[in-house]
């Protein structure tokens, strides 16, 4: 985790990390991380080719802020 991560995830009642993995064709991952990080809070990513070589792994914390309980 980053050091921003660290300091909302200290604070109850504020914005909370979630560690995303995402998984697809190598240009579309790095383009949705990019967005990602343009629209949230987000760490870096690091990058690994998935397992069957056709594609890739991106590992990231997105800050999700504090907002009203979702309805049920």
């Amino acid at each position: 985790m980053n050091s921003r991560t660290l300091a909302a995830s200290s604070a109850p009642g504020s914005a909370q990390p979630v560690d995303v993995r995402l998984m697809g064709d190598d240009r579309a991952v790095r383009a949705l991380v990019a967005a990602l990080k343009q629209a949230a809070a987000c760490g870096p990513a690091t990058y690994r080719p998935m397992r069957d070589s056709h594609g890739t792994r991106a590992y990231l914390s997105v800050i999700v802020p504090v907002g009203p309980a979702p309805a049920t």
